[in-house]
């Protein structure tokens, strides 16, 4: 990890369904061939694109099924031990419950200064940064004992500070995403909505925040898991950052799924 440049990375698709007689995933059509995109977030900053994936036929344990590879992805900001690279894809045109692969010698989000906005922007903008700023354990309990958290999240006009102005003529709806360890987020992924409230930075911008209160953190009080947050906005492209709570944040997972045959 310190000493890599370049790493290739490969994604399954899964269908959502209830299982099937073989007990494995689904995977999609054999022939269907969408447009894959590879996103990366560096330390708190929001996800940027990467890649659009190469569909190839893998056979793994005599079963056949497409996945999508995106080579000579550039890794070589986790050569420092101070970053941390956090990886998803999606589909284009499709609902896309994805999970988060964390690339670092410590994945933790540790990022103590909340950001201060520098203006605000008071009508919908055509895409948003959205960020976590804060995920904090009640009583302020360390991961391996903390059930609940309060996670609070901006928005920001892309590569700006600019926030969204407490009187804009704008009310979006906000969710709040999360997943475990390697595992996608549940279905049917509409996420929990926050609630707005207006703040008073230090520098004297008043801005709107959203808050989802009393978030269930409990699964990472077992030591070897970790979860992911991260935030959309619905009907507005939502560029957002990835916020790794546990003890042990970095993504190990040594066994890749094994799908059913494709059809």
């Amino acid at each position: 990890m310190r000493e890599a440049d370049r790493a290739n990375i490969t994604a399954y698709l899964i269908l959502e369904t209830n299982g099937t007689a073989s007990g494995l995933p689904e995977p999609p059509a054999c022939e269907w061939d969408p447009t894959v995109k590879l996103w990366a977030a560096l330390n708190a900053q929001p996800a940027r694109f990467v890649a659009v994936g190469q569909k190839r036929m893998a056979t793994i344990d005599g079963r056949t099924f497409p996945v999508w590879d995106f080579n000579d992805v550039d890794v070589s900001a986790a050569r420092d031990p101070a970053n941390k690279l956090t990886f998803f894809t999606t589909v284009d045109g499709v609902r896309t419950l994805h999970n988060a692969w964390t690339h670092a010698a410590d994945a933790r989000t540790v990022f103590p200064q909340a950001d201060v906005p520098t203006g605000t922007i008071d009508r919908s903008p055509g895409a948003v940064d959205s960020r976590i700023e804060i995920v904090w354990p009640h009583a302020n309990l360390p991961p391996e004992q903390a059930t609940l958290a309060n996670i609070t999240a901006y928005l920001f006009a892309p590569d700006t500070l600019r926030a969204i102005a407490p009187d804009a003529n704008w009310t979006p709806t906000v969710r709040l995403h999360g997943s475990l360890n390697a595992d996608t987020e549940k279905m049917p992924g509409m996420g929990v909505v926050g609630v707005p409230r207006t703040i008073t930075a230090s520098n004297g911008v008043k801005f709107q925040a959203w808050d989802f209160n009393d978030v269930d953190i409990s699964a990472a009080r077992e030591t070897l898991n970790r979860l992911y947050f991260w935030v959309s906005v619905d009907d507005v492209v939502t560029f957002p950052n990835v916020w790794a709570h546990g003890v042990d944040a970095r993504t190990i997972f040594p066994q890749p799924d094994i799908l059913n045959n494709c059809r």
